[in-house]
């Protein structure tokens, strides 16, 4: 949970930087419910841009599709956020907590994204309690 706290404090600054730069309406609703939302992993993050888009529209069609091109950026962005994050915690390189996010993302969509670190990191500690393979014999007629 600590990380996804994490990973929703900097997407809320982020959109806070984009609310600011465009002059949205309803900034302060729009701002907490971005953080609020984002605790939710994936799910919070398309209801949160579902309406930041919908309040875009009511502004103009130009201004929503800014948007929704700076949120998705974004949220392909936390991709390798939360492969920092969570691969920190579970003492894992940035590439193989990435590469298990979209392994899960393909096989299982949502779940298996939000499944994917803990799986990997079940693998990773089963893994290390296996005895380590014998020395391989070498074939001595020679």
């Amino acid at each position: 949970m600590g990380a996804q706290i994490r990973i929703s404090a900097i997407n809320t600054l982020l959109t806070t930087v984009f609310v600011l730069a465009v002059s949205l309406k309803y900034k302060t609703f729009v701002i907490g419910l971005t953080f609020l939302c984002g605790l939710l992993p994936i799910v919070g993050n398309v209801i949160s841009n579902a309406i930041i888009v919908g309040i875009a529209i009511t502004m103009s069609p130009r201004l929503a599709i800014i948007a929704l091109i700076f949120l998705i950026a974004v949220h392909k962005l936390e991709y390798f956020l939360n492969s920092k994050i969570i691969g920190d915690l579970i003492k894992n390189p940035v590439w193989l907590t990435l590469l298990a996010l979209i392994i899960g993302e393909r096989i299982m969509g949502i779940p298996g994204m939000i499944l994917a670190p803990v799986v990997l990191n079940y693998i990773k500690v089963e893994a290390s309690q296996l005895p380590p393979p014998d020395d391989v014999l070498v074939d001595k007629r020679d």
